[in-house]
């Protein structure tokens, strides 16, 4: 078995046993990756839908406080 037979072998069973997992490991971590990134843009969409609720909720207090002191007034009179 001469030298070049040796590296050759050597290089096909490193491959297998790193180069393979490594590639398989690669594709499972952009999943994980991809789906974390999905998961954080939905939360954002989420807090912002939240933040519009608070203000829509704030406005319509606003609304209510108005229309209460124009009763007070008109119940005054």
């Amino acid at each position: 078995m001469d030298l070049t037979t040796s590296i050759v072998g050597s290089i096909a069973i490193l491959s297998v046993f790193v180069g393979l997992p490594v590639i398989v490991f690669t594709f499972i971590h952009k999943n994980t990756r991809n789906k974390r990134e999905k998961e954080i843009e939905k939360l954002k969409y989420q807090k912002e839908i939240l933040e519009l609720e608070i203000e829509k909720e704030n406005k319509q207090i606003k609304l209510l406080e108005e229309e209460n002191k124009k009763l007070d007034k008109i119940i005054d009179l």
